[in-house]
């Protein structure tokens, strides 16, 4: 074999390694869908919710405003391996996981100074039943404007 060959197919050897190594790396697919923005939307995934097994609100504290452009981390307990990573379109978050118990972490950018970025609760998934969590996060707006809606999605 010629020389520019041999390289080349080592490069490429190495490449497909590389992507391997990559896709090992990622997280399971776990179903999930996010969104909420609007009143429509936001409704029409509360009456989804019953087909997803975890169900995340993503709010202001205080004011109680919706969030979108959170990070969620979802680690499987007690091995606190990563099943799902997604970056929220929306204040609510569906994920369909299988039953088992889970560390959900929130990340949002654009809190107050000095109030904590991240928010870390523990989910037990039962196959019979919806978990269900709100994750407030201190953005300095503290105009009370309620509680976010109603769970109740049966």
């Amino acid at each position: 074999m010629n020389r520019p060959l041999q390289r080349w197919a080592a490069a490429a050897a190495a490449g497909l390694t590389l992507a391997s190594a990559a896709m090992a790396a990622d997280p399971p697919a776990v179903p999930v869908r996010s969104g909420g923005v609007s009143v429509d939307e936001f409704a029409e995934l509360n009456r989804q919710a019953s087909a997803y097994s975890l169900k995340l609100i993503l709010a202001a504290k205080g004011s109680g405003a919706y969030l979108a452009d959170v990070d969620v981390v979802v680690r499987e307990l007690p091995s606190r391996s990563v099943v799902l990573e997604h970056r929220s379109e929306g204040p609510l978050v569906l994920a369909s996981l299988p039953p088992g118990r889970y560390e959900v972490a929130a990340t949002y950018g654009q809190v107050r100074p000095g109030a904590l970025k991240t928010q870390t609760r523990t989910v037990s998934i039962s196959p019979s039943a919806l978990a269900q969590r709100v994750m407030y996060f201190d953005t300095g707006d503290e105009v009370s404007a309620g509680s976010p809606p109603e769970f109740n999605t049966r």
